[in-house]
């Protein structure tokens, strides 16, 4: 069997859907069998040891000024269509594409009003529609994003199948002081607890309501933490402005979340005394699933897919607000007990959502398709 890799997303800053990208192939590497390969088509060389992924996945440069849909539609198609099945794990697949292919649609953001800009609504979000329908298989994070994808895109449910993203094996607490203590000061200074996001900052993640809350509960509640935003502010969010108006400018660090390799992040995440997800929707959280694999306390809001990853490991807040957020960190903060609790429920969550599992499940839908299989039941982990 051959399978087409549209890998063009490891060009760049590796966050969501790149770090996907590279759990998949890093995985896949021992799965696959003698008589299977992968042609992991790229728009830029690969860097770093992503270059040696052993005899069965084989880099194929397709060089271009163009990226995106465009390299899509006018480079990937035609080598693609020479394989048994296309794997597209970023929403999109080329136009009109006539052999096999399976898609990853990871959210589907633009139904909740707000979450996306009108431009998006009539690009991306058309085309991504466009692309499910046409798929064999459709890949989901969560029973949520299955829903919407069944009602909002007019898939049959059988053609859609739920794959939980997990953590890798890497993601485990960390009981060296001395690394706890190094994290704190490289952000901030000195041995200084914080309070933890991870991702992009984004209006839908409502970064700005964390912003206000930690600066509330500064003041009213005399916590000594500071807030790590770890993660690139690509909408160009008045964050910095927004923090001096509260007075709380020397106590935020928002980094570009810039990391050689994914390892780096588990000391980020095991350093912080709790790690907040406010987002008002979310078709899964793997930065979720890998602060809980670190044993690390979450609040997060009950939410879309955010609610699947977290509800019952997690402190869940029902309507995102400062209000909320403020209590319901205050909570981890001041409780011990329930820190220590919410420290226990995380691990055994991250325990259960592991990338082994997922990359299997992954390439037996790719397989399935391949095999003219379209019927994927709700897949467990």
């Amino acid at each position: 069997m051959r399978i087409a890799f549209n890998g063009q997303r490891l060009a760049g800053q590796r966050l969501g859907v790149g770090r996907y990208i590279e759990y998949m192939l890093r995985h896949w590497a021992d799965m696959l069998t003698a008589q299977e390969t992968v042609s992991l088509f790229v728009r830029q060389p690969i860097e770093g040891d992503l270059q040696q992924l052993g005899p069965r996945i084989r880099p194929v440069l397709l060089e271009s000024r163009l990226s995106g849909i465009p390299w899509e539609n006018l480079r990937l198609r035609g080598p693609a269509a020479q394989h048994d099945v296309l794997f597209c794990p970023a929403y999109t697949a080329p136009v009109g594409y006539r052999g096999r292919y399976v898609v990853a649609t990871h959210s589907i953001n633009e139904v909740h009003p707000g979450s996306r800009a009108t431009m998006h609504d009539q690009t991306y979000a058309r085309l991504y529609r466009y692309c499910a329908q046409r798929a064999d298989a459709v890949i989901v994070p969560a029973e949520v994003t299955r829903d919407a994808v069944v009602e909002h895109y007019g898939i049959p449910r059988e053609r859609v199948a739920v794959v939980h993203q997990g953590a890798d094996d890497a993601f485990q607490p960390v009981v060296d002081p001395a690394v706890i203590r190094a994290v704190r000061s490289r952000y901030f200074g000195g041995d200084r607890p914080y309070i933890l996001f991870v991702g992009k900052c984004s209006a839908r993640r409502n970064i700005p309501m964390l912003v206000r809350a930690f600066a509330r509960l500064r003041t009213e509640r005399r916590i000594p933490h500071g807030l790590l935003l770890f993660g690139p502010n690509h909408e160009g969010l008045p964050l910095e402005d927004l923090c001096r108006e509260l007075g709380v400018a020397e106590h935020v660090v928002q980094t570009d979340g810039r990391i050689a390799h994914h390892t780096e992040l588990v000391p980020v995440y095991a350093a912080a005394d709790v790690f907040v997800h406010p987002s008002e929707f979310e078709g899964w959280s793997i930065t979720t699933v890998e602060a809980m694999a670190c044993g690390t306390p979450v609040v997060a809001a009950n939410r879309g897919g955010l609610a699947e990853v977290a509800s019952g490991h997690a402190l869940m807040v029902n309507d995102p607000s400062v209000d909320s957020l403020v209590n319901a960190i205050g909570r981890v903060l001041e409780d011990e007990a329930l820190q220590q609790d919410l420290r226990r429920r995380a691990r055994a969550r991250g325990r259960a959502l592991s990338w082994s599992a997922s990359t299997r499940q992954t390439l037996d839908v790719v397989r399935g398709v391949a095999a003219g299989n379209r019927d994927f039941p709700r897949i467990d982990q």
